[in-house]
């Protein structure tokens, strides 16, 4: 690869970019991650906060661990919210994701629609679920940018 430019593949296209700080991007991300899964957790026992609240930081933690996954790895990407494309990324990269991606993937419709559609037939979230969902990827996302260097 050239030093001065990275090459990625989204959407059937290839995208050259000045090369970022990827490992500068990836701790940045991480520290973005926690404060929203800290959120989650403060947010989970308070039942003023409405679910999509809720959901919408888990979803943002998780989109913004696995996004620091990808930069430690050397990866860019553009502003991609769904989970599941996001974990095929990182799965790209040669790094196995041992998460329950059906349980990840459901996250994805807090990234946007819940904000601002009300969706009468939602399911409530189960909170106590979805902080022990988002404390498991936060230790699957340590293990994997320990093991990585980032």
């Amino acid at each position: 690869m050239c030093p001065a430019a990275s090459f990625i593949v989204l959407s059937g296209k290839a995208v050259s970019s000045p090369e970022p700080d990827l490992s500068e991007t990836s701790r940045i991300l991480l520290r973005k991650a926690e404060e929203d899964a800290t959120a989650v957790r403060e947010f989970a026992a308070n039942p003023e906060i409405g679910d999509s609240i809720i959901g919408f930081h888990a979803q943002q933690a998780v989109e913004k661990w696995l996004k620091a996954v990808t930069a430690a790895s050397g990866v860019r990407h553009s502003t991609i919210h769904d989970i599941d494309r996001l974990i095929e990324i990182v799965e790209a990269t040669g790094i196995e994701v041992t998460l329950d991606r059906d349980r990840l993937a459901v996250l994805t419709q807090y990234a946007v629609p819940f904000r601002y559609d009300e969706l009468l037939d939602a399911e409530s979230l189960e909170r106590e679920v979805l902080v022990a969902l988002v404390d498991e990827v936060a230790m699957w996302v340590a293990d994997q940018t320990r093991a990585g260097g980032g």
